[in-house]
């Protein structure tokens, strides 16, 4: 299983046509998952005009809640970037510690989560994940 970031999904709320097909490649071979966090996030900021496409798009997704292992996983990744002197954006925090503690990977298009040292983001729009990480390690 995939977990989206709200960052896909606002771009398919928006009737995105790259992450609609993002989302549907994914969902033809696994299931598909977001966490609460960006469900809230989702249903926050979407248009009164988009609230039912919304929430048909929300009911294709298992949802990640809280529970004692992702709070320590949220924790952990919060010291840790706070030692290195990294940029730390709380909800991101929230989201990257629920995908660790459920040991999923992340799809996302924000590169604050190059900040997180873990192979299991994929940001499918950049096109050399890989350097581009390394780079912000170093500029960060």
């Amino acid at each position: 299983m995939v977990v989206f970031d709200t960052s896909i999904l606002v771009d398919a709320s928006r009737r995105n046509t790259e992450a609609l097909k993002l989302i549907v490649s994914y969902s033809e071979k696994e299931r598909i998952a977001i966490t609460i966090i960006s469900k809230y996030e989702i249903l926050r900021g979407a248009y009164e005009r988009d609230s039912s496409f919304v929430a048909e798009l929300l009911k294709q997704f298992v949802i990640y809640e809280f529970g004692d292992s992702a709070t320590a996983e949220v924790v952990k990744a919060y010291k840790t970037l706070s030692e290195k002197g990294k940029k730390i954006i709380e909800l991101d925090v929230l989201i990257a510690g629920l995908v660790a503690a459920n040991n999923e990977t992340l799809v996302t298009r924000d590169r604050d989560f190059l900040n997180f040292e873990s192979t299991k983001i994929n940001c499918p729009w950049l096109v050399f994940p890989d350097i581009l990480r390394l780079f912000w390690q170093w500029c960060l």
